[in-house]
């Protein structure tokens, strides 16, 4: 085989007529029920702790998080907060707004 042939089978062979992959969400394919504690005890505070980690490595993390902030959900773990971290995060933004309008 001469170094031409060798050349021309890498250049064709490493074209893809393929779509790219598109980047999926993390917690596609997870047991929803996971995303979904109940209760305030240790066990759901692990469970909930288990979701977090799972959208931490999610691309759309922060789409998801403004979507829930946006859609007011109140249960469950969304963007990597549960409901407690979306009160806070309501609070924060109120006590803000409410600056902004005295000044």
């Amino acid at each position: 085989m001469n170094r031409g042939s060798i050349v021309r089978k890498l250049a064709s062979n490493s074209l893809s007529t393929a779509a790219p992959e598109q980047p999926t969400q993390a917690c596609k394919g997870e047991d929803p029920d996971l995303f979904f504690p109940v209760g305030d005890g240790a066990r759901a505070l692990f469970q909930a702790a288990e979701a977090k980690a799972i959208c931490r490595g999610c691309p759309f993390q922060n789409a998801c998080l403004e979507g829930a902030l946006q859609r007011g959900e109140e249960f469950g773990v969304w963007g990597g907060t549960d409901e407690r971290d979306r009160r806070a995060m309501r609070r924060v933004a109120a006590r803000k707004s409410a600056a902004r309008n005295a000044s």
